[in-house]
């Protein structure tokens, strides 16, 4: 059990409604479902839930469920007819419809666009650089060639925070991923840390804990990033819209960059888009995509994530166990990158935690046992990338399933006990009987001085698994 360290997170849709799908998705390797807000009815989303919630239960181990919101989206209108644009072309954009422009489904488009934007339609093509407003309109000049036809999707770097960072249908999808207990949200085209303090305070008004996902797919999120960070609970290299908007040769330093600073904040980071986009299509994949994957394992990325994959693709079962094959390889590599540095002036618990993992390091120990109250000192063990799996031992259901996007954090159920003793020996069995360690393996355990407090970690021992 104790093999994999990198994470699966896999979309739920038609492909995956199947019966028995899900629960071949959990044994091939699912540690986290993707809900994707911007596809299906609230009723899908219910079904969909559930069916996680139950395939869990079945499994006997914690499913992660992620409910990912559309955020706010441009497009032109429906009335826009195809044509061809050629490098060089003068387009005019206007939401008022003045005769001969290109009518866009946003009102305050000209107020959007600054001078140093580009306007980007489709998955990247056409471009164009914007040379002047006029009035409501927007006059741009094509700086790459491309079509443009009605409903196509634009991308604006650059741009005013005129668009909401939470639209209405946002709101709505927010507040049944609360009611369903979703573990995690994602907020997509996150552009500065007050969108997700936004986002915060919107769940913490539902009652929920779930924790927080800043997706990094624009220009100004990526020249952001530290304050981002520092405002979310986990990120995800979000490859597609930031390629359309940025260019794709600019995303593989992105995502390796965006993976070690999340990884140094001990902030989880999932990476995603077209990771094995052939087999959505295909039984296998190809070798530049089993790279891809190998490459973000190498790099550090808490967990890869599947999209079309599973969610329409012909082959959900197969892109999973290829996922899950490719990571196990790739965790072979001598060095995992991005690991987090010690920092000096650590509070006590992290400290106690870090000489937690430098033990159990040193004396090869068979696993790392950590009870707890919030998660926290998991997520503080998992940031040093050691290959040590790391037990941890929740006291409530929603932590342990806020612990499956965590690196080599193999997270499971345990009552809160009445003393310290009785918490180290219940710890002991639990994690033999979860994990199937071998009676007679030592292993190193933390504790503090109350059960059930979170942050009260300052003990480590070394014991035998009875």
């Amino acid at each position: 059990m104790l093999e994999r360290r990198t994470k699966i997170v896999a979309t739920l849709g038609p492909a995956t409604d199947a019966d028995g799908m899900l629960d071949r998705l959990v044994s091939a390797g699912l540690d986290c479902a993707r809900l994707n807000c911007s596809h299906g009815s609230h009723d899908d989303l219910r079904r969909r839930a559930a069916a996680v919630r139950a395939a869990a239960d079945r499994a006997g181990r914690p499913l992660g469920l992620l409910f990912d919101l559309q955020g706010p989206k441009l497009r032109l209108s429906g009335d826009v007819e195809e044509q061809m644009v050629a490098v060089g072309d003068r387009v005019t954009f206007s939401a008022s419809g003045t005769p001969g422009a290109i009518k866009v489904e946003f009102d305050k488009f000209a107020a959007l666009v600054t001078e140093r934007s580009q306007i980007v339609i489709g998955d990247g093509v056409p471009r164009f650089a914007v040379e002047r407003l006029d009035g409501e309109d927007v006059v741009a000049r094509a700086v790459s060639p491309g079509p443009l036809s009605a409903r196509k999707g634009i991308n604006v770097t650059y741009a005013r925070p005129e668009l909401p960072a939470i639209t209405e249908k946002d709101v709505a999808d927010l507040a049944l991923a609360c009611e369903l207990g979703g573990d995690f949200i994602a907020l997509s085209f996150v552009r500065s840390a007050a969108d997700m303090e936004q986002l915060r305070e919107l769940v913490t008004g539902h009652g929920s804990r779930a924790r927080l996902i800043a997706k990094v797919e624009k220009i100004e999120a990526y020249e952001a990033l530290d304050e981002i960070i520092d405002a979310s609970d986990g990120l995800m290299v979000a490859r597609g819209d930031y390629g359309v908007e940025a260019g794709v040769a600019r995303v593989p330093l992105m995502q390796k960059d965006t993976i070690r600073r999340a990884t140094q904040a001990g902030k989880f980071v999932i990476t995603a888009t077209q990771m094995l986009e052939s087999m959505i299509q295909a039984p296998e994949p190809t070798r530049a995509e089993a790279t891809d994957v190998a490459n973000a394992v190498i790099d550090g990325t808490s967990a890869v994530m599947m999209s079309a994959e599973t969610s329409v693709g012909a082959y959900p079962f197969e892109s999973v166990t290829a996922m899950a094959t490719i990571a196990l390889a790739a965790e072979e590599s001598p060095v995992i990158h991005g690991r987090a540095r010690p920092i000096k002036g650590e509070d006590t618990s992290r400290a106690v935690m870090r000489a937690a993992v430098d033990l159990a390091d040193e004396l090869d120990a068979t696993a790392l046992i950590i009870p707890t109250a919030s998660g926290g000192g998991a997520r503080i063990c998992a940031k040093y990338r050691k290959r040590r799996p790391i037990i941890a031992l929740a006291h409530e259901e929603t932590i342990a399933e806020q612990l499956t996007l965590e690196w080599g954090v193999y997270p499971t159920i345990m009552d809160t006990a009445e003393s310290v003793d009785d918490m180290i020996e219940s710890a002991l069995t639990t994690a033999r009987d979860f994990a199937g360690l071998p009676s007679g393996s030592r292993v190193v355990i933390t504790s503090g001085r109350r059960t059930g407090t979170p942050g009260a970690t300052n003990l480590v021992m070394v014991r035998e698994i009875p």
